[in-house]
């Protein structure tokens, strides 16, 4: 995009520099420079625009994507180049929701037509801020069909700011505005010409400015230079006329008139207004003048002119009344004697606000201060000031400026600093500042040769207590937990809050160990009580983990891990367990680190596969879908087991990674064995109650895997277990809805392990009930299992939805299940998990299982 597009997009006529007042008339000799200002900027603004060029490309099946955006957007929207996804349309998503529609409707027309697209839209940056782009992209299509444009998006923000300014200059100033070209023509008027003339825009734009005076003012040299004609109206300040209106009434008329250049060519700006309403503008002003007066004396801080004269003599010329507010002390009073401002200040404070005072009169830079003083109420207020320097005659410097009243901002500002180094709920140190106070402790402790302890302690069932009671009980009950154990530790030792329910203590100062391990068994003792909150009675416990400096290392975080190591060995053994760290936890972490790195190269290496396992409907004996499973064969280690992987991939955050994947392969094999005309049956994969919780990523990995794929949605469903379902229900059932708007079916899986509540399951719009294979092993032996699974297929058929059984591993299982009305059925009596080249065989054999009719003793027998 070059300058002259811009210019001829915007107009010719030049752009304001800053926002000026809506009410106040603005003077001939200021609105000139203001325009010349913004003209300068507009033209550096083309010259200089940011942006980035860009490669689009749209296949015959109108898939829409963007093969190479330049680095440089990364400036310009602080998105990296590759994180400037599209949606399912193919609209970039950073461009605003209102812009889309729009900018597609372009892009699909240009393809069409194979002319010029113009990229124009609203972005919204990293940082959420809104920037306004404007660009072109030329369209060629390729031999197969392709529509690829090559690109440039540039910033135009200050562009469309300009011209929001100028818009705003010239609709609401009170003084006509009336641009000419060279030959004299109307090019550009505002509101207030058109009725100062009596005429509407239209009427006179293109005209000559001569049909704005009488007859006998239409000179032709009105125009010319100022040195070759008289009649000249250019230059030379405001001119009184006779100005003509469309009615043939005519008015005095002041005039300012003048010469600018905007690229080479010549314009004229005539600024003019009725003088005949002079006294009610001046009235006007003075109103004008009582407003701002007023704003000023309600403004949270003053305004004032401060006077420093050449023989060092400090005083107000003007104080607004807001320093009454602040200082306690009305303007004439402060401007009667300044030596009270200075008197208000500290020593420190004063020397060094004078010093500060003393640079700006000599370098005539603006001055920023920020001091204390005594408000009204004795407190101390914060005030910030900002005033800019003007040399006057004989030496004098005034300071025009405001100061405003920032106590509530430097709170913040300490609540903030206070927060870097402390947890906000317990006002306990956090692990940051406890691992400063860690690094003097263990100085001292080297050198007086003494032992320190830290401690990795949570507490027992907070979780239970949130989830019952709420998490505005839970609080209460962490911080009465906090102030028993904090009651238990002596003053120079550290308690600090890690994360939610676990705290890290540093205990100092011990030449024993039988010291060490009695203070120990008292702070353990300490945390096992009961606290009353809210009225009623909690009985705390807590696990602890301790490790010792410097047996188990010498730097904080290797004891905290060791700590930690040790304290989940103690939550392994149960409420209220004591354990210190030893070698054996060490080598059991390392090796979970070991398995958690191994994975994570398995995923970017290809390691992992998906088998699937059919599901068989009962009533056909047809395969009617099919569950997929990770399979994790290891160079090193051989096939691992999910059991084994899978716990760490959750705790790790690496499940994510692991479910995309799954999605990817899944969605892409289905659509391949439908390519291939196998029978069309859904895919399951399933996913983690931590997706559900972060549930933004999982909805946009199936939006772009069933773009790409181009697999229709009903076609793949997702499995999520009980437990992780009812950990956040509502939440869980926000998910499903989404995903069932997407055309993506949803189950339960592991039924019948978790907690579920009839009230809420009701509410999940979900397909099925998946029955864990623990109950179905032992179906026909053990009554209790039986009626568990006859009760949850009764259940589901209340709640209309379909029963899956896993694990049906004979044909035992198989008729008992069938006695019950179960829909479908996946085990190894049908097929073990298959890799795919093995599950599209099996498809392709369109194989079914072999369902022969109950017999009367079959269906009359029951487990015992």
């Amino acid at each position: 995009m070059t300058n002259d597009t811009l210019s001829s997009e915007h107009g010719t006529g030049p752009l304001p520099t800053k926002g000026a007042a809506t009410h106040v008339p603005c003077a001939p000799d200021d609105v000139l420079p203001r325009l010349i200002e913004a003209e300068a900027r507009l033209n550096g603004l083309s010259a200089n625009l940011p942006g980035f060029i860009f490669q689009r490309s749209m296949t015959p099946d109108g898939v829409i994507a963007y093969p190479w955006i330049s680095d440089s957007v990364t400036v310009l929207l602080g998105f990296s180049a590759s994180a400037m996804e599209v949606n399912a349309k193919g609209c970039l998503h950073v461009i605003h929701w209102a812009d889309r529609d729009t900018h597609m409707e372009e892009v699909l027309r240009s393809a069409k037509a194979l002319d010029t697209c113009r990229d124009e839209f609203r972005a919204i940056t990293a940082s959420g801020e809104v920037r306004w782009l404007r660009g072109a992209s030329r369209p060629r299509r390729l031999a197969d069909g392709t529509v690829i444009w090559d690109g440039v998006i540039v910033d135009v923000s200050e562009g469309r700011r300009a011209e929001l300014r100028l818009d705003m200059l010239m609709d609401h100033a009170d003084d006509s505005i009336v641009v000419l070209d060279a030959m004299g023509r109307i090019d550009t008027v505002n509101v207030a010409a058109e009725h100062l003339f009596g005429r509407a825009a239209a009427e006179m734009i293109g005209q000559p400015f001569a049909i704005l005076l009488p007859a006998e003012l239409r000179h032709d040299d009105l125009l010319d230079a100022p040195e070759s004609s008289a009649r000249s109206l250019v230059g030379g300040g405001p001119r009184e006329l006779t100005g003509l209106r469309k009615d043939g009434t005519t008015f005095d008329l002041e005039l300012s008139t003048s010469e600018v250049r905007l690229e080479g060519q010549r314009l004229f700006v005539g600024i003019g207004r009725d003088i005949t309403r002079r006294r009610q503008t001046e009235t006007a002003l003075r109103e004008t003048e009582q407003r701002l007066r007023a704003i000023a004396a309600n403004m949270p801080g003053m305004v004032f002119q401060r006077v420093l004269r050449p023989d060092g003599t400090l005083e107000f010329a003007y104080v607004s009344e807001g320093c009454r507010t602040i200082m306690g002390i009305g303007p004439q009073e402060l401007m009667a004697d300044s030596d009270r401002f200075l008197a208000m200040l500290p020593p420190t404070e004063r020397r060094d606000f004078l010093a500060a005072l003393g640079r700006s009169a000599r370098t005539m830079e603006p001055f920023d201060e920020e001091m204390s003083v005594p408000g009204p109420d004795g407190r101390r207020r914060w005030l910030r000031g900002q005033s800019r320097p003007t040399l006057r005659a004989e030496g004098v410097v005034v300071w025009d400026g405001v100061m405003l009243d920032v106590t509530e901002r430097k709170t913040a500002e300490q609540r903030l600093s206070f927060l870097a180094f402390h947890d906000p709920l317990t006002r306990l140190p956090n692990r940051v500042a406890f691992l400063e106070r860690f690094a003097f402790a263990a100085e001292g402790a080297r050198s007086r040769a003494t032992l320190l302890a830290v401690v990795s302690m949570g507490i027992d069932r907070l979780g239970m207590i949130n989830a019952t009671m709420g998490h505005a009980i839970g609080d209460q009950v962490l911080m009465a937990a906090a102030d028993l154990v904090r009651a238990a530790i002596g003053a120079a030792d550290v308690m600090a809050r890690a994360s939610g329910d676990r705290f890290l203590l540093l205990l100092t100062g011990f030449e024993a160990k039988k010291d060490l391990q009695d203070a120990l068994d008292r702070l353990h003792q300490s945390a096992q009580s009961t606290v009353s909150v809210d009225g009623q009675e909690f009985d705390i416990s807590a696990a602890v983990g301790v490790s010792i400096f410097p047996r188990d290392g010498e730097d904080a975080e290797t004891l905290i891990k060791n700590a930690d190591a040790a304290l989940q060995r103690a939550k392994a053994q149960g409420p209220a367990t004591l354990q210190m760290f030893n070698k054996e936890m060490s080598t059991r972490a390392a090796k979970t680190l070991s398995l958690q790195n191994r994975l994570r190269r398995a995923i970017d290496h290809g390691e992992l596969s998906a088998h699937y396992q059919p599901q068989v409907d009962l009533g056909s004996g047809e395969i009617i879908g099919m569950e997929a499973l990770v399979r994790w064969n290891s160079p090193d280690l051989g096939m691992v087991s999910p059991a084994d992987f899978i716990p760490v991939a959750e705790e790790s955050g690496l499940i994510d990674g692991i479910c995309e994947f799954m999605l990817d392969v899944c969605a892409t094999q289905n659509k391949e064995w439908q390519k291939q005309g196998l029978m069309t049956i859904p895919v399951a994969v399933n996913v983690s109650g931590r997706q559900f919780q972060y549930a933004r990523r999982l909805l946009s990995a199936c939006e772009r895997i069933l773009s790409v794929t181009d697999l229709d949605s009903h076609w793949l469903e997702l499995e999520l277990t009980e437990s992780s379902a009812m950990r956040d229900a509502d939440n869980a059932i926000a998910v499903v809805n989404q995903l069932k708007e997407m055309g993506i079916g949803c189950s339960i899986d592991d039924f019948g392990t978790g907690y579920s509540s009839l009230s809420v399951l009701k509410r999940f719009p979900i397909q099925k009930l998946k029955i864990d294979r623990s109950f179905v092993m032992d179906i026909t032996t053990d009554p209790n299992d039986a009626a568990i699974v006859d009760a949850i297929v009764a259940m589901a058929k209340a709640l209309k939805l379909k029963v899956v059984a896993e694990g049906v591993e004979n044909q035992e299982h198989l008729d008992f299940l069938r006695t019950l009305g179960c829909d479908q059925i996946q085990g190894y009596f049908f097929s073990r998990p298959l890799p795919a080249e093995a599950m599209g065989q099996m498809l392709s054999e369109r194989r079914r299982m072999d369902l022969k009719p109950l017999t009367p003793n079959w269906m009359m027998a029951t487990p015992s």
